[in-house]
């Protein structure tokens, strides 16, 4: 008896969250991040002082 009450119980729990997961899921509150700016960096860039680079 004491089983088939505990697995009610369970069945019970699971069916509310279950239930609760599909009428208000939640929500993520996380923001994209910026990110880099590749305009800004390329201008910044001195390329005519750079050394050669070995693609080796």
């Amino acid at each position: 008896m004491r089983a088939l009450t505990a697995l009610c119980a369970l069945a019970l729990a699971t069916g509310l969250f279950c239930g609760t997961m599909l009428s208000h899921p939640p929500t993520s509150e996380a923001r994209p991040g910026i990110g880099i700016d590749t305009r800004e960096l390329t201008l910044r860039s001195h390329l005519m002082e750079a050394e050669p680079c070995d693609a080796n």
